[in-house]
């Protein structure tokens, strides 16, 4: 359905939202509500405030969304805080939401979101600019002590046009998952880099024993997600969150560069050496943990939740010291490790909502130390508090958390309200370039790249070692 322009910005705030959070710092602005960390200043009254979300957490006994609320409403009484779920889907979420709130519907008070997500809403009004509300210390728990905001790279993914629009609450990783047991017959070490991983795939198949290389060539999302991991690493030495927060331009100059040859050549090897499983351009998350699972691949590069399927007791490797994780390699002469994808979900506060004092102060809970710890230590999500995140008692809590406690997080580039269609532009285009399997034709790769970065931006400067005049 048609979107209706809404405004997301209203007169609660005594400082322009239009400035980044750096400079309203510089500035000494101030929210122009209370210090919701006083208990003293806790929404006065009794106030009830409705959050859809979805039931995208996994491996729990109980339902970790009432889990969280049970404990928010203990320590925040006046509050009470509706839960209503949404639909499994993102897709359909998607829909529910953007129609409700083109609306102007005053509910769902708090809503939860794909990280993929916050330009769009951003930019069509049906998120509240957080950034008028929370002030720069608050953005810092998501980061290494001392980041600064443009290397934030969560925040970064958060927001658009200088403002942020979500709070994170869980995240999502990617990962290489590997055979401990193969490596060790071996006497292999884990892949730093993705020249040693290719090195251990042919030393693994040349003693028969399982080698392949599982991950997502599907021309869809995933095939993203892979490809701005790979395309990071070749870029070397650029911050992770800087690499990714232009699309448009920036990612079309990016697609037409050496770097990104040298990426996909790093995975046209892998199809046309056989050391990906054959048919791998079909894969997504399905196909790539079943390869991994039965025994057939010795590398997965996945998400966090393919953990719980590797040491599950249908699958044929389900056994600690046959199982690794880690964070991703990167090219070598690059520093590692690799970089990191991040996925995950986020809070959004709706524009037209009449409790923004109760909203903000449930916002800032989820993402403070208790809610953070709940995740982690009762639901193995990956907690989005970078303090909670390394904590000695939640990385010795599963292999996921102390290999994520590690991670060097980049963004998908999606700081654009048309982030679906650019990313269509990219793994189409990425795909076309990848064979079915060994010896089996494909698109030239460096004319298919000039060719997806001209689909983006038909004005783009190639640097790449094909012609850039014939039209690709």
């Amino acid at each position: 359905m048609p979107r209706r322009r809404i405004s997301a910005r209203r007169q609660w705030s005594a400082c322009t939202g239009a400035l980044v959070l750096a400079a309203a710092a510089a500035a000494g602005c101030t929210s122009p509500l209370p210090d919701l960390t006083d208990p003293a200043n806790r929404a006065e009254g009794s106030q009830t405030i409705v959050w859809v979300s979805s039931p995208t957490l996994r491996n729990a006994s109980d339902d970790a969304r009432q889990v969280l609320v049970d404990a928010f409403e203990q320590a925040y009484p006046s509050i009470k805080v509706n839960l209503q779920p949404g639909p499994d889907n993102t897709d359909r979420l998607h829909e529910k939401l953007s129609g409700e709130l083109s609306g102007g519907s005053a509910t769902p008070d708090v809503y939860s979101g794909d990280v993929t997500w916050p330009a769009e809403f951003g930019h069509d009004g049906l998120a509240l600019p957080l950034n008028d509300y929370f002030p720069a210390s608050f953005w810092s728990q998501f980061a290494p002590p001392g980041t600064a905001l443009a290397d934030n790279t969560l925040i970064q993914a958060m927001s658009y046009r200088g403002n942020v629009y979500a709070v994170p609450y869980f995240v999502d990783y990617g990962f290489l998952f590997y055979r401990k047991d193969l490596l060790a017959q071996a006497h292999l070490p884990a892949p730093s880099t993705w020249e040693q991983l290719l090195a251990d795939a042919r030393a693994l198949k040349n003693r028969g024993l399982p080698y392949q290389f599982a991950w997502q060539g599907d021309a869809y999302e995933g095939l993203t997600c892979d490809w701005t991991e790979l395309l990071a690493d070749a870029y070397g030495g650029q911050s992770a969150a800087q690499f990714a927060t232009s699309a448009g331009q920036a990612t079309a100059a990016r697609l037409a560069s050496p770097q990104a040859l040298k990426a996909l050549d790093f995975l046209r090897t892998l199809i046309g050496d056989g050391l990906s499983p054959a048919g791998v351009n079909g894969f997504e998350e399905p196909q790539g943990d079943s390869a991994f699972d039965s025994g057939q691949a010795a590398f997965l590069r996945s998400w966090d939740s393919s953990w719980a399927n590797a040491v599950s007791a249908t699958s044929a490797v389900a056994d600690l010291d046959k199982v690794g994780v880690m964070p991703l390699p990167t090219f070598q002469g690059q520093r590692g490790p690799g970089s990191s994808v991040v996925g995950g979900w986020n809070l959004f506060v709706n524009p037209h909502s009449r409790n923004l004092t109760a909203d903000l102060t449930f916002v800032r809970w989820m993402a403070g130390p208790q809610a953070q710890r709940i995740l982690a230590t009762q639901f193995s999500e990956i907690p989005s508090n970078y303090a909670v995140r390394t904590s000695s008692d939640v990385t010795a809590n599963t292999p996921i958390m102390a290999a994520a406690a590690r991670i060097s997080p980049v963004s998908r580039p999606s700081s654009t309200p048309d982030y679906g269609e650019l990313s269509k532009k990219i793994y189409s285009g990425i795909h076309e370039a990848l064979p079915a399997g060994p010896g089996l034709p494909a698109a030239d790769p460096c004319t298919t790249l000039l060719k997806a970065a001209r689909a983006i931006d038909p004005a783009v400067h190639s640097t790449l070692p094909c012609d850039v005049t014939g039209g690709g």
